[in-house]
């Protein structure tokens, strides 16, 4: 069997990543090589017997190598949070709303001062944006693939991650963000509409020890997670990560998942991750 690892950006930590896969696979005689720097619409994978792609591959790549090709999907916000919930995964409250004024009234809906607006398709935690009652005006948002949320917790603005790979955990780790009142930004005039926010971080400064660390998820969670991934690799999905915060009772509920371009900048610094991402790929294609 042949298999072939790609990502678009030959991202240091990514190729370390998959340098090591690659040793693990050939150890276990499974010929292997790594391709960076062309796009996954343009990948020729004639003479592959399995793809693991870092990026969204489109359909027509995928049908050239049926159910052998694990990698990201464009899922929109409300695709993403609906294939969850139909898995029985928690996830955050949330709506899908037809026009401006129906997002607007969930202030009185849920009886709260503030409502966050996620986009589809924005990258980098730039994809959404928070809305006061306070605001004079409010821009639109994409009501056909954008979605209105409560927050999950007033007093709690941590964002944990578990990264997934085929049915298992590869790493989990929090992002220790205060609570979103405490970041909005005082006297805002809004003039586009949105509320401001302040950074949890100096953005000079590369986050550090000070604003994320490692976290251990109870064993209840690990189990959900580890089905999560299974089920994630059965509908052809790679690398990805899922956000998820905690309610005021403790439950863990996802508020996002992403399944392309994951970052590794900073879970390669561990080791673990390299050697958890081998062992699972091993493990998988050999189910193949």
């Amino acid at each position: 069997m042949k298999i072939l690892l790609h990502s678009y950006v030959a991202a240091r930590s990514l190729i370390a990543r998959y340098l090591h896969a690659q040793t693990v696979l050939r150890a276990a005689e499974f010929e292997t090589d790594v391709r960076t720097g062309v796009k996954a619409d343009d990948l020729d994978v004639s003479g592959y017997d399995a793809l693991v792609s870092h990026d969204v591959v489109p359909a027509a790549v995928r049908g050239a190598l049926p159910g052998r090709v694990l990698g990201g999907r464009r899922w929109s916000r409300p695709e993403q949070l609906t294939w969850l919930a139909e898995r029985d995964f928690p996830v955050m409250e949330w709506k899908l709303v037809g026009s401006q004024a129906e997002g607007l009234a969930l202030f009185d809906t849920w009886g709260v001062d503030r409502l966050i607006v996620k986009r589809s398709y924005v990258d980098g935690g730039a994809g959404w944006h928070v809305l006061t009652r306070n605001q004079a005006r409010y821009v639109t948002w994409d009501t056909a693939k954008d979605i209105v949320c409560r927050e999950v917790n007033e007093d709690d603005g941590r964002v944990f991650k578990a990264d997934l790979f085929a049915g298992r955990i590869m790493i989990g780790y929090v992002l220790k963000k205060a609570p979103l009142r405490d970041r909005l930004l005082a006297n805002d005039e809004t003039p586009d509409g949105y509320r401001r926010l302040a950074v949890y971080r100096d953005d000079r400064v590369a986050p550090d020890e000070r604003h994320r660390g490692l976290v251990e998820f109870g064993e209840a969670e690990r189990e959900e997670l580890r089905r999560l991934s299974r089920e994630l690799t059965q509908a052809g999905l790679g690398y990805v990560s899922v956000d998820l915060m905690r309610k005021p009772d403790g439950t863990l509920v996802a508020i996002e998942l992403n399944t392309a371009r994951v970052a590794t900048w900073w879970t390669e610094r561990f080791a673990f991750t390299r050697e958890r991402f081998g062992e699972a790929l091993v493990d998988l294609v050999r189910r193949f």
